[in-house]
């Protein structure tokens, strides 16, 4: 019943679709909730040349997953980008997989121009496992 987060690298952006890439961890452990699992502006991660309206576009993701023993468990992950009316869905993961990003990024839909633009969320009902997710910071990160 509680999950980690850990961001693994925050590179900064050199140039216009150069670096800025932003690799993050999430631990989960018989975990059903929705958790912010990147927060780009809060003083823990705090993102690298974040500002308001920034966004992350998904690059690869990673993940294995369980569910719990009670009848609403499903073991499954939905991965999300936070948006200022609704959210939209990244990823819906289940069991063990991975996205090696051949087939594109997965371009932050939601709108948002706040200090949550770059905000991913996963919500899981009875979920253990890890994900790791690596994405590429747009154009408004800065240097």
């Amino acid at each position: 019943m509680s999950f980690v987060t850990t961001i693994l690298k925050d590179t900064t952006v050199t140039a216009a679709k150069q670096g800025g890439i932003v690799t993050v961890k999430a631990v989960f452990d018989n975990d059903t909730a929705t958790n912010l699992i990147v927060n780009a502006d809060e003083d823990a991660q705090d993102l690298s040349g974040f500002a308001n309206g920034a966004k992350l576009d998904l690059l690869r993701a990673w993940w294995a997953l369980t569910q719990g023993t009670a009848a609403a468990n499903t073991g499954d992950c939905i991965v999300e980008f936070v948006g200022a009316s609704s959210d939209v869905v990244a990823l819906h993961l289940a069991g063990t997989g991975h996205y090696d990003g051949s087939a594109g990024a997965i371009k932050a839909a939601a709108t948002n121009t706040t200090v949550t633009s770059s905000d991913i969320t996963a919500q899981t009902r009875g979920t253990s496992g890890f994900v790791i997710l690596e994405f590429r910071k747009d154009e408004a990160y800065t240097a």
